[in-house]
């Protein structure tokens, strides 16, 4: 069953090692790109208090805090970015997004390991209805919702100010999820 311990026990097996952001937020527009913007700025508290997780690289820029790792993007601007994905590769990139260049090949003991991380992926997703929504910045989904994107050989459309950036939005009838990875070279 699914809770506060079990949410953040999964968050940090996911992204504990990594740059990372991840958090929830309620549903309380129709447009849900405000919810997902509201989350990204860190305006939206997480309506079942299990907390977040923000990682982020150092950066030598002035025009960036730690806490905010997005840029600032307009509605529209998640039209053009984000793809939709099935649930399956939401669940593929949750477990990639910890590998060098998103990349579940290059996850430390990954085969050992593979089955634990799945099983995370699998329970965070389970917090959202069956009927979610899911969307990446990958562009191997851009003509396949279906991609396979454990190991995908793409490009990011970056919603960060960092070097690269990938990751999955989740959209569900009462909540939003945003599961983000950074790299800064």
């Amino acid at each position: 069953m699914l809770d506060s311990a079990s949410w953040q026990a999964d968050l940090l097996e996911l992204f504990g090692g990594t740059f990372a952001f991840a958090a929830a937020g309620p549903r309380t527009h129709e447009d849900w790109r405000r919810d997902v913007q509201a989350v990204m700025t860190l305006h939206a508290k997480d309506p079942r208090n299990w907390g977040t997780l923000v990682f982020t690289p150092p950066t030598s820029g002035p025009t960036r805090t730690e806490e905010k790792p997005f840029a600032d993007l307009r509605l529209d601007e998640f039209d053009r970015l984000l793809y939709p994905v099935g649930r399956e590769s939401a669940t593929q990139l949750l477990v990639a997004l910890q590998g060098e260049f998103y990349q579940s090949a290059n996850i430390q003991d990954f085969a050992q390991r593979k089955d634990r991380l799945f099983a995370c992926a699998e329970e965070i997703l389970f917090r959202f209805d069956h009927d979610a929504k899911y969307y990446t910045n990958a562009a191997e989904a851009r003509d396949d919702p279906n991609a396979d994107l454990m190991n995908p050989d793409t490009e990011w459309n970056c919603l960060s100010e960092f070097t690269t950036d990938c990751g999955l939005v989740v959209v569900s009838g009462s909540e939003v999820g945003v599961f983000w990875a950074f790299s800064e070279d």
